[in-house]
């Protein structure tokens, strides 16, 4: 008889925690499944609370209510962190959602090409009760090379690569910039959907920013630049007024020739061309 009451206790219990784990779902996604090695490593965090009660989620003194774990294959340890973020308050209302998208490239010291795992980790209001999320996965790729300059900035060597990589179902333009001493990536960015109808234009200025100017779809061309910190200082979707498509040098700058600014989307003249960082 106390072992049957033992089993209905054990049972109950069994059932009681699989209502409280339904109680907050939480969902993790990375906003594409491929990254260059060097961009920012963006995934959306969705909460839902299914209680009858707000969720505030806010930090303590002692822990975050926001913590992230990654493994990379062919290790079994846990990527180790390089910072310890500080995630802002949110809540999350009965009944409803909230998706939180965050860029992990600042926290995480991603210095290899593999394909990694992540689980994110909410700590509830009572700083005890935790729910974890799927685990997601993604992937960060070195790309195909389209062109190369070595540089000389602030006293360091550098590489400043343009990289081919097909990002969701189109081929894309990255710009890299790589330390040629240490072989570290120090950024990346996206430039530009690249539809293969015209070669990359591809130029230097004389502050050794990264210009490129490339076809996106029959119509429309996309105009970015990027710094030597590899962050990107500009993105334009251009459009053809006729006449050869080009950058050129003029007035100690570089501008791009045959085209004009877009109209923006939704003016229904524009294609769904949209910085792929954004999704």
């Amino acid at each position: 008889m106390k072992h049957i009451i033992r089993l209905i206790m054990m049972l109950f219990c069994l059932l009681a925690a699989g209502q409280a784990s339904a109680q907050v779902d939480v969902r993790l996604n990375p906003v594409r499944s491929e990254f260059l090695l060097g961009e920012g490593v963006a995934v959306k965090l969705k909460i839902t609370n299914h209680t009858d009660t707000a969720l505030v989620l806010s930090n303590s003194p002692e822990r975050q209510w926001l913590h992230f774990t990654l493994t990379r294959s062919g290790s079994s340890q846990p990527l180790a962190p390089k910072a310890v973020p500080s995630f802002k308050k949110i809540v999350v209302n009965p009944g409803s959602s909230h998706e939180v998208v965050v860029n992990l490239r600042p926290y995480f010291y991603f210095n290899s090409v593999g394909s990694y795992k992540i689980v994110a980790t909410v700590r509830m209001p009572d700083m005890q009760t935790t729910y974890s999320s799927n685990r997601a996965s993604f992937t960060l790729a070195n790309g195909g090379s389209v062109r190369s300059f070595a540089i000389q900035s602030a006293g360091k060597r550098l590489k400043m690569n343009v990289k081919i990589m097909r990002a969701g179902e189109k081929d894309c333009l990255f710009g890299q910039v790589v330390n040629a001493d240490s072989g570290s990536v120090v950024g990346a960015c996206y430039m530009g959907q690249y539809l293969n109808f015209m070669e990359p234009r591809v130029m230097m200025d004389r502050k050794q920013n990264l210009h490129v100017l490339c076809q996106s779809t029959p119509t429309y061309f996309t105009y970015s630049v990027m710094g030597t910190d590899g962050t990107r200082r500009s993105y334009q979707v251009l459009q053809r007024t006729g006449g050869p498509v080009d950058l050129i040098t003029a007035g100690g700058g570089i501008k791009a020739i045959g085209l004009t600014p877009a109209k923006k989307p939704g003016s229904g003249d524009m294609p769904g061309i949209r910085d792929i960082s954004e999704r």
